[in-house]
């Protein structure tokens, strides 16, 4: 259950409840309570205390910034001021889309800032990027293999190859050069970002046009409500964080290219 995908801390007591037998008396304890005055309190009859609060966060074992979430949603519901009730309304839904943030859903990756300036060659065009991750397939660790796999000249290769070696993102032995780094995300932030999106989507064009029938393409356009895009926004964010869960411990057998994309027309 992820917390940041609530907008009341009840509805996300309620969810776990109903997800564990005997969660409801195990929540009441941890929060020092009597188990008829939290149900109570989850069917709308009064509010939990930061006290109680903070009993429940630590047996749900909640990160700080989850429990900071519910902290707030807390405080949000106690508000009796419009005024008040709206400007926490208005934290909570900054936090919750700070969480789904890309660049949080790659916890064990190297995320490249504004400071990692040599890593402007790196996204510069599709290629380096191609050629380092191929280097973690052992069948595409030569120049001759990266050049017939990519179909690039070896001469191209060649100088890919030495540039990713002299930054350590491969490690050469004899005619070999094999991925040596952990995984790799831009910052969103980055001025290298416009570039980097834009050289992925060219490659998804080129595959478009090959009617590549093992690939994946799909658009539309929609009409929807503001809440359901953000509510999307968070799905990707989520389906992302399990993609990379599949992705990241997969045996390398080859190189693929995932695309996504949600934004106003």
């Amino acid at each position: 259950m992820n917390i940041f995908e609530y907008k009341s801390y009840k509805t996300f007591l309620k969810a776990y409840c109903d997800s564990e037998r005997g969660a409801l008396t195990r929540l009441a304890d941890a929060a020092n309570t009597q188990k008829s005055y939290l149900s109570g309190c989850l069917r709308g009859k009064g509010q939990l205390s930061l006290d109680q609060a903070f009993g429940i966060a630590g047996y749900m074992n909640l990160s700080d910034q989850e429990q900071d979430y519910f902290y707030l949603l807390i405080e949000k519901e106690k508000a009796v001021a419009p005024a008040l009730r709206r400007r926490l309304e208005g934290k909570a839904k900054d936090m919750s889309r700070e969480a789904f943030r890309l660049k949080n859903q790659q916890k064990d990756s190297l995320i490249v800032t504004e400071g990692d300036s040599n890593m402007g060659l790196y996204y510069a065009t599709w290629m380096s990027i191609a050629v380092h991750t191929l280097a973690s397939v052992p069948q595409f660790q030569s120049v001759a293999s990266l050049g017939k796999r990519l179909n690039l000249n070896q001469e191209s290769i060649a100088m890919i190859v030495n540039y990713l070696e002299k930054m350590e993102l491969v490690k050469k032995s004899g005619d070999k050069y094999r991925w040596n780094s952990s995984n790799i995300h831009l910052d969103d932030k980055s001025v290298l970002i416009g570039g980097h999106h834009t050289n992925w989507r060219a490659r998804a064009i080129d595959n478009i046009q090959k009617n590549d029938q093992e690939a994946t393409h799909y658009s539309a356009v929609q009409s929807f409500s503001e809440e359901d895009f953000e509510k999307l926004k968070k799905k990707i964010a989520l389906f992302i964080n399990d993609f990379n869960k599949v992705a990241d411990p997969s045996e390398p057998e080859d190189a693929f290219c995932l695309n996504i994309d949600l934004f106003r027309v």
